[in-house]
Parts: C-alpha cells; structure tokens; sequence
C-alpha cells in the first residue's frame, strides 16, 4: 500500500506507482492502494483509491503556505502526545466509514510513504501505526528535504519514522543529506534512482496507436521528419522560478513565447515535428492548455506539431516518449521516462530546481542536458537544444549505459525493501 496522496492526473505521479508496482511485482500480480481527491473509493485496475479526506489533513489540499505549515506543526505536537486523529481511519476501531480503507490495511503486506515530494508529519504517523500493526514499512522515493524551520517541529518525528523504517530510500542527494543529518543511524539511508525509473513502458503498438490517429504525424512520418517529444508546464518549482515576482499574465506569454521560440529552431532548422504529451491532465496544472499557450506563439503551421489531449496511461506516455528521436522537457518525469528508454533530451529548467538538478545532472551523469531558463536568454536556449538535438547518438550510447547502472541499482533496492536480511552498499 502506498500511503501516500498520489494526485493520479498526473502521469509522473502514475509513473512512481507503477514503478513501486514493477518494484515489488514478482510473479503474483500487486494490489495497490493510494489516496487522492476522490469523493468515494473508486478502482482503476489494480489500484485501489480511497478519498484522501479520510486520513490527510494537510497534504494534498489547496491551502496557503503559512496555513499549511500551522497545520503541520498542530499535527506534530498532536503526534508527539499519541493524538493521531484521521490517521487511526487506517485501523479497525476507525471511523466505520472508512471500513473498505480499513480491510485493505488490514490485509497489506507493506506500506510505503513519502514518494516524490510526499513527507510531512502525517507521513511518520502512517509509518507509526503501521509498524505497531505488523507491517513491514518504509520511505521509498523520497524527494523531501527538511528545512531548518521544519527541523523546529518535524525532527522529532521524522527521526522516530526513520527509525521505525524498514528501509529508507531517497531519490536525491540534496533530501538524502537533508535527512541524514536527522537520522540517529545515518547509514540506514539509501540514495537510490526515483521508483519511477522501475516502471516498464507499454509495448510499441500502444504508442503507434496513439499516434499514427493524427494525419499530420503519419505525414511526418512519410516524410522522414524527426519525432521531437515535448513536455510543457505552467505550475511547480520550474515554472515558479521562470521570471519570478512578474505579473502573471506577462510571465505565462513571456514562458510560452520563449519555449515556443524552441520547437520553431527545431523545426524551421532541424525538420522537426514536435507531439506535445499530456503530462499531467490535472484541471488546475494542465499540460495540454500550457501547450495551446505555447503554440500560440508558435510561426510554424499546425501541420508541425500535434497536442495530445487524451488522458494517457504513464505506461503509453514512457512508450511514446521511445518513439521519439528527442525530447524537451520540463516534466521531470518525462524526462526520467526519456532515460529509461535511452531517447535522447534536454531538461529545461532553473538552479533553484534541485530535483530536475538532482536526479538527471548528477544521479543519471547528463548535467549538459539540463539547461537553466533563468541563465539562458531565448537565443542562447535555442542554440542549446539545437546543439544537443546535433548529438543525439553520442548522447543515446551514454544513456543506454546510464540505464543499465540505473537497472542495476533498481535491483538492489527491490531486494532490500523486499527482503528483510538483504544489505546493499550506500
């Protein structure tokens, strides 16, 4: 089970659980559980998704920073006294509402938190009762650095859940250290790739399904043009640092017109033929309206991109992404998808994007390929791809290697979580 609130619109957030399914799978199928906002427990094939109101308070609602962080303090002095309110709905004796939520508990094998950005108080709550329960549990994928202010009143727990982890992995140095200097046994931290690198793509003919709907990319095809990927976004830490403190109406044309000013070099000077992917289909961070933003300030007719506006399974999007002859990036799990499969890509994005910095420049070895918008005028970022569009081979036999370091890694993890007596080297 994962514990967590796992926004399902968004295909990286998808990518992670299908990648801790893969982790996990061996030749029994997995049942999974997650939260999300959902009125009701609804099912989506093997995934189980309960409202998240039943046992988060905090994380996943649409809430101001300083309110936010109010809250998370209340819920850890809560906590720190054994008050643990819409968490014990996890438990038999909990609201009997919450009944379904409670038999998946019940019969879970293991309970995994704090995926992706996912780690707050409520987090080491969950890691609380579940090790009381029985369950073996732990932190899997981590990208969550505690702070000095958090440290004020998250140190306590998030000390006690490492402790009561039976693994604790996390998907970047910058959170892995943030922890470590938390942890009473700092060696039991793991720095591993993102979960969502395990998760296996969909067969070819998925992604040639999707595609070949659109008659201006069978005509692409026809004429021999290069597939450009692209993955465009107008929220998160990319998009915040991207002129920050400027009107926003000026900074969503200013963003566009300069990505837009990308994809018209790729295609005036390159060939190309660029398919936007719905990344993330969530109604208040769509990647499809961020890419009719882009297009608008595109010179290239529409018979040089298509925008796909399906709500795409991560698996199809991982597909599609190997078809393509490159990819630009500003999802960082596109990107990550793009590795996984050895398409080569620049991530686009700024300094202050310790994730995107983190994962791809110095866990995956390919720094060059993330360029900073924040440093990087419109000029110099076209000539940038268009550079790195020019050395694609080289670039594709160093990430089929990377993959394979990256496999390797996976392997181990899944071993460690899996097996209790299982060690791998930090």
């Amino acid at each position: 089970m994962l514990a967590d609130w796992v926004p399902l619109a968004n295909k990286g957030e998808e990518a992670i659980v299908r990648g801790i399914e893969d982790i996990f799978r061996d030749d029994r199928p997995v049942e999974i559980g997650v939260f999300d906002n959902v009125n009701e427990v609804t099912h989506r094939g093997n995934i189980t998704v309960f409202p998240r109101e039943w046992v988060f308070r905090v994380t996943g609602g649409r809430w101001s920073r300083r309110r936010r962080i109010l809250k998370n303090v209340l819920i850890s002095v809560q906590m720190r006294f054994g008050y643990y309110s819409r968490l014990r709905n996890l438990l038999p004796g909990g609201d009997p509402a919450c009944r379904e939520l409670q038999e998946f508990f019940e019969r879970a094998q293991y309970v995994v938190v704090g995926h992706d950005g996912v780690f707050c108080a409520e987090s080491c709550g969950v890691i609380h009762l579940a090790k009381k329960d029985g369950k073996r549990v732990g932190i899997l994928g981590s990208g969550t650095a505690i702070g000095p202010r958090g440290r004020l009143y998250l140190a306590w727990l998030c000390r006690r859940a490492m402790e009561e982890s039976d693994f604790c992995v996390f998907r970047d140095r910058y959170s892995y250290e943030s922890m470590r200097r938390l942890s009473s046994d700092p060696d039991k931290l793991i720095l591993a790739p993102d979960p969502a690198f395990a998760m296996r793509p969909a067969e070819p003919e998925a992604a040639h399904e999707v595609l070949e709907r659109c008659a201006s990319f069978r005509s692409a095809g026809e004429a021999g043009k290069r597939i450009v990927g692209a993955t465009v976004l107008e929220t998160g830490v990319v998009y915040d640092h991207f002129m920050p403190g400027t009107d926003p109406d000026v900074k969503r044309e200013a963003h566009a017109g300069y990505l837009a000013g990308i994809f018209d070099a790729l295609i005036r000077h390159r060939e190309a033929f660029v398919v936007f992917l719905p990344h993330s289909v969530e109604g208040y961070a769509s990647d499809v309206v961020a890419a009719q933003h882009v297009t608008q300030y595109m010179t290239a007719s529409t018979n040089h991109y298509m925008i796909l506006n399906e709500d795409l399974p991560a698996r199809v999007l991982k597909s599609i992404i190997r078809e393509c002859d490159f990819l630009v990036g500003e999802r960082t799990h596109s990107v990550i998808a793009s590795v996984c499969v050895a398409t080569p890509f620049v991530a686009l994005t700024n300094r202050r994007d310790h994730r995107t910095h983190g994962i791809l420049g110095k866990m995956c070895r390919c720094e060059n390929q993330v360029l900073n918008m924040d440093c990087l005028d419109q000029q110099a970022a076209q000539r940038g791809v268009l550079a790195l569009f020019d050395e694609r081979e080289c670039i594709q036999q160093s990430l089929r290697e990377t993959c394979r370091t990256l496999t390797q890694r996976l392997t181990e993890v899944a071993r460690i979580v899996r097996v209790p007596e299982a060690r791998m080297d930090r």
